[in-house]
């Protein structure tokens, strides 16, 4: 007489069950090593001033682009004129040229309060006064296609980019 056969297959699946949560164990610790590697590109410091005629151009948003890499990237200028790039990862950029914008105007800055104004007939208050601005940007340097400014970021530490704008004639 045989033995009945399904007396091993409970211990068998016992076994396969075992194995399974044991792989599937070991599977979830490798796979987020698999992403450990860094495939980002190197970064490059980028600070410097912005200036026209020689005078710090104040609340100004600096932009450096590239296409290829896929960046675009903004700072505004304090009242002598000087940006960094810092992002939430690090500061800098990822190396490569980039061309570069400068526009009238500003972003605000994190912890700056949108201003209220009053508008109740009985009580109107005048407008916060705006940021102090030194010069007039030229409009060409708002346009990467008229701008001919140009930044080459290298990986780690990088001179500052100064921009000396000229004024329109």
């Amino acid at each position: 007489m045989t033995a009945p056969i399904s007396e091993p297959i409970p211990h068998l699946i016992t076994l396969i069950t075992m194995n399974s949560y044991r792989n599937c164990a070991l599977i979830l610790l490798l796979v987020p090593m698999l992403g450990c590697g860094s495939n980002e590109p190197q970064r490059g410091t980028v600070r410097g001033r912005v200036t026209l005629g020689g005078q710090a151009v104040a609340a100004a948003t600096v932009s450096f682009n590239n296409k290829g890499v896929g960046i675009s990237q903004t700072a505004t200028t304090d009242d002598d004129g000087h940006y960094e790039f810092v992002s939430y990862r690090d500061s800098g950029l990822p190396a490569a040229t980039y061309k570069v914008t400068v526009n009238k105007g500003r972003f605000m800055k994190p912890g700056e309060e949108i201003p209220q104004i009053n508008v109740s007939k009985k009580a109107a208050q005048p407008a916060p006064a705006p940021p102090k601005e030194t010069a007039t940007i030229p409009n060409k340097y708002a346009k990467l296609e008229s701008s001919g400014l140009s930044a080459d970021v290298q990986p780690g530490s990088n001179p500052p980019f100064d921009f000396d704008l000229k004024a329109e004639k």
